[in-house]
């Protein structure tokens, strides 16, 4: 681990098993600067940009370095950018969390792979969701329908059901 830095501990949300990586910006004195919530257990209450111990930090887990997406500042601009918002309110895990902000210090975007994956794992269970109701509204419709055996096996979804 080196100035400028981006570091990743593992971490748990509050009373679970579901584990996601907390995410912060070395400063290269033993410190590192990290968006975090104000309340663990309140992920969605607010929070800060912080510098704290890297101890306090990494929270007795193992510290990694973060280079993917690769850094588009010198550690220096880096370091500058993470010091620059110390103190800084507005903390949200979906929009603005410590990974959006590590990430935003290293390349100047604000993006969160964490993020990201989760909701391409809702956007997937939504669309397997509304498929199933869409097939299970389309049976009921045909079985259902006072003219049945005169319809088609699969009903046409642009068309009110019985007619």
């Amino acid at each position: 681990m080196a100035f400028g830095d981006r570091l990743a501990v593992e971490r748990r949300l509050a009373g679970s098993a579901i584990a996601y990586l907390h995410h912060g910006i070395d400063i290269g004195d033993g410190t590192v600067v990290h968006a975090r919530p104000d309340d663990f257990r309140r992920p969605f209450g607010g929070g800060r940009i912080v510098r704290t111990s890297r101890g306090e930090f990494a929270d007795a887990a193992a510290i990694r370095v973060v280079s993917d997406p690769p850094a588009a500042f010198s550690p220096v601009e880096i370091v500058d950018r993470a010091l620059g918002h110390v103190g800084r309110d507005g903390y949200c895990p979906m929009v603005a969390n410590c990974e959006h902000f590590a990430t935003w210090c290293a390349t100047g975007r604000h993006s969160s792979r964490q993020v990201e994956t989760v909701l391409r794992r809702v956007a997937t269970v939504a669309a397997v969701a509304c498929a199933a109701v869409w097939v299970v509204g389309s049976v009921a419709a045909a079985v259902l329908s006072p003219d049945s055996g005169n319809r088609r096996a699969t009903p046409d979804p642009m068309k009110p059901a019985g007619r």
